[in-house]
């Protein structure tokens, strides 16, 4: 193998899917990149068997062939090397020299026969996406996936077509949920609900920034993604989605409505105080006015009163402040409605003029 190519354009496409290799892997192999070259492209391949990506790019081939190369390290030399053309070659028994204007570097590879087999993929699966669409139901979905690995079937999020050309993302880590619905222009080609990994999804949001559509879809145990030369496959996580729609509380007894950024400001500035552990904020609700308050022992204490549009009872909830505030950093409205039924009852959150999301908190005792 023997080949020449821009060194941005090599360090930029492999910056994309170095991330993916395991740094600390028990198989040698899945720390390296995949370099192959035939006739006139560049082939990168990296995977954790989990999620696997494949990037194919031009480049001046010399010779064909292939070799596997420590992803990171590659990275790094990539980096600092000159601007300008760089030079890779196989020099036998899978050591690889990088030539640039007057920087050598040999480093050691390994077979691309060891590389894992990637998985097919097969167009008939695919559907288009704009890229700012799906982009924008990740972001108000994924800070709700579960971080706790045990809980497999709420570490990732829930994709689910809703109808033929209506899509729908939820998450939930049990304490909240969210939840967001997009009709898109093209058929939803999802024959089945499910369970994308987080990691996936997090490589999926990289890949959708380079392009302004994408083509997604489910394969026999994957999650699907192409655009613009690159190719991305995540396993499916292998349990099933609880219930959802058991959580969402099909009416609530009261509603709030206050202005987005003053919540989100009183929020950030009261829960400086608040505990590191449990971000405890109590909220208090009267006619006109929201009071929140934070106490810690070893702190202190901050108060702060928003105004607010709410006839009801008054009331005292606790909540968790780093949940209302990712809620609240993905809504574009101006305004927010708050359905409350009482201080133990799960919270709904919608975006007023925004039908297409709602999130779901339940209360802590503070």
């Amino acid at each position: 193998m023997k080949f020449k190519i821009n060194t941005l354009t090599l360090s930029d496409k492999l910056g994309l899917i170095q991330g993916i290799s395991e740094r600390r892997a028990t198989m040698p192999i899945l720390s390296h990149v995949l370099i192959i070259a035939t006739s006139d492209k560049i082939k990168l391949s990296a995977t954790d068997l989990e999620t696997a990506m494949i990037t194919l790019f031009d480049a001046d081939i010399k010779k064909e062939g292939g070799i596997a190369l420590p992803a990171r390290k590659l990275y790094e030399i990539l980096k600092e090397v000159p601007l300008g053309e760089i030079e890779i070659e196989e020099i036998g028994n899978h050591w690889a020299e990088l030539r640039s204007k007057n920087t050598i570097f040999k480093i050691a590879g390994l077979p691309s026969e060891d590389f894992p087999i990637l998985p097919e993929n097969h167009q008939d699966d695919l559907f288009p996406i704009e890229s700012a669409v799906i982009d924008d139901m990740i972001a108000k979905t994924i800070f709700a996936v579960s971080p706790d690995d045990m809980r497999r079937n709420l570490s990732g999020i829930y994709f689910e077509k809703t109808g033929k050309q209506e899509l729908r993302l939820v998450a939930t880590d049990g304490h909240r949920l969210s939840l967001v619905d997009k009709r898109i222009e093209g058929e939803v080609k999802i024959k089945r609900s499910v369970v994308v990994p987080r990691k996936g999804v997090t490589e999926l949001r990289k890949l959708v920034k380079l392009v302004e559509n994408i083509n997604i879809g489910i394969g026999k145990n994957d999650f699907i993604a192409e655009g613009n030369g690159i190719t991305l496959n995540v396993r499916l996580i292998d349990a099933e989605f609880p219930n959802y729609k058991q959580v969402i509380p099909e009416a609530t007894q009261w509603s709030v409505e206050v202005r987005r950024d003053d919540f989100l400001s009183a929020l950030r500035r009261v829960s400086i105080i608040s505990s590191e552990r449990t971000k405890g904020v109590k909220i208090s609700l009267d006619d006109g006015n929201m009071t929140l308050v934070s106490v810690s022992p070893e702190l202190g204490e901050a108060r702060e009163v928003v105004p607010i549009k709410y006839k009801g009872d008054s009331i005292e909830l606790g909540f968790n402040a780093r949940y209302l505030i990712d809620v609240l950093e993905v809504i574009i409205s101006e305004l927010v409605q708050l359905g409350i039924s009482d201080e133990l009852s799960p919270v709904i959150i919608r975006p007023i003029g925004d039908e297409e999301y709602i999130s779901v908190i339940m209360p802590m005792r503070v």
